[in-house]
């Protein structure tokens, strides 16, 4: 009998384990173009039937991630909103929300994804917003409506009608009103590991309780004014960024060699990204310096798996002119260099 107890206990412990680091929720829009999200599942947040959100083609695609297979969902200005619910996620941790994001036009800025508590659906958290900046968007994040303008932005100018990769991290932290909220772009395939640095944030509002749990996710067509329109497509909801990225499945993608790329855009204004690849797991500096040898940045300094990474930067208050930045891991050592243009 005792050995029978034990073995449920084992089993239920396992179990909860499994429950606490699954992803828990998936969403490729695979039903027929031009049909209703609440025919498939979904329920109407607000807006009913007003510009009702359906399902449109081609899905999008991303280099390494999951594969994406249906369609997509357009998001455009005023209308319904719908949501739809997953198994819970206990106030412990951190959930992560990814989702690949093709925008075609922005305005002032306003939000279209959120997640929200079992208590009540409408009680928005890591809201994701887009804002109109120069030629192209920024993106920001906020935990309600706290912030003037609508949200916290990150510095980096994104392209219109360019597929990126955004992963959005809600941790929660003991006690009330000090959850942190992140939001990671990529342009190309996510790290193995998480980043130490993030677009946007670590952000924490203080005037706003912390959700209770995680239990709904919501598309949400902003005002005719401020929102973008974009398509949005492989949505995913869980607790470990393993579980978001699907590194387990890309062991066959590790490297066979060190080597830094070039960056791109090149010469570029404001921001550029930098990328390398790391053949076997080591400490990694990524600095910038000027043409007379002076540090300006160090954009890594920290220990990496194998794998391939990426890092933007941008310095607003450097002159134009040319700049070097040198990888260097283990005995690898690389320097490429790159043009600021004002």
């Amino acid at each position: 009998m005792k050995k029978v107890l034990l073995t449920v206990a084992i089993l239920f412990f396992l179990s909860g384990s499994l429950i606490h680091g699954q992803r828990v929720f998936e969403e490729n829009f695979s039903y027929p173009v031009g049909s209703l999200l609440t025919a498939n599942g979904y329920t109407v947040s607000s807006g009913g039937g007003t510009n009702a959100l359906t399902v449109t083609s081609p899905g999008l695609t991303f280099p390494q991630y999951p594969a994406v297979t249906g369609n997509a969902l357009t998001l455009t200005t005023t209308g319904e909103d719908d949501y739809k619910s997953f198994t819970s996620i206990a106030a412990s941790g951190s959930v992560y929300l990814s989702f690949l994001i093709n925008v075609q036009s922005a305005q002032t800025g306003d939000y279209f994804i959120a997640i929200s508590p079992s208590t009540s659906q409408t009680n928005y958290y890591a809201r994701v917003h887009v804002k109109s900046s120069g030629s192209g968007y920024l993106i920001g994040i906020s935990k309600s409506n706290e912030v003037t303008g609508g949200a916290s932005y990150g510095p980096t100018v994104f392209n219109f009608n360019s597929t990126y990769l955004v992963i959005v991290k809600h941790t929660f932290v003991p006690n009330d009103f000090n959850d942190v909220e992140r939001i990671f772009v990529f342009s190309s395939a996510a790290p193995s590991t998480e980043p130490a640095t993030s677009e946007v944030g670590p952000y924490t509002e203080t005037t706003k309780s912390d959700p209770v749990d995680i239990s709904f996710v919501t598309y949400r067509q902003g005002s005719s004014s401020a929102a973008a329109g974009l398509i949005i497509d492989g949505i995913r909801i869980a607790t470990s960024w393993n579980l978001i990225t699907d590194v387990k499945d890309n062991i066959k993608n590790i490297p066979n060699s060190f080597s830094l790329e070039q960056n791109y855009p090149n010469p570029f204004n404001p921001s550029t990204v930098i990328s390398w690849q790391l053949a076997v797991g080591s400490h990694v500096s990524l600095k910038v310096y000027d043409l007379l040898g002076r540090e300006v940045a160090t954009l890594v300094n920290e220990f990496q798996v194998a794998g391939r990474y990426e890092k933007s930067f941008i310095d607003k208050s450097l002159p134009a002119g040319i700049y070097f930045y040198t990888l260097t891991s283990g005995n690898f050592t690389q320097t490429k260099k790159m043009t600021l243009i004002k």
